[in-house]
């Protein structure tokens, strides 16, 4: 579709202007402050439960505790990231008038 990414900012400033780059800004921010918030909480609440299940042998194995939390809240996190860059990407991607071009009807039409 594009020969390179110049062409493609090219053909997309021509065929939708300044609004074109801006496409899906919303749904982004959403689930990124998602991903970012489930981040950091759930990585707090997997430390605790893994520090106490460890037991007095938590100095231990703090440091896999720490790596087993982060990959848990990771998992999570990225699930809580999933509906908005599926709007975003729908945003983008569909065909002109099959898919709202707005973040609040694209979520309604999820």
């Amino acid at each position: 579709m594009y020969a390179n990414v110049f062409d493609g900012f090219r053909q997309i400033k021509a065929g939708q202007g300044l609004h074109g780059f801006s496409l899906g800004w919303f749904p982004t921010a959403i689930g990124y402050s998602m991903q970012g918030f489930g981040k950091f909480g759930f990585y707090e609440i997997f430390k605790d439960v893994y520090r106490n299940a460890a037991g007095k042998n938590e100095a231990k194995y703090r440091t896999i505790g720490f790596a087993v939390s982060s990959a848990c809240a990771e998992f999570i996190a990225d699930i809580m990231l999933c509906p908005s860059e599926a709007v975003k990407v729908k945003m983008q991607t569909s065909a002109e008038g099959k898919f709202p071009t707005t973040g609040i009807a694209g979520y309604k039409r999820v």
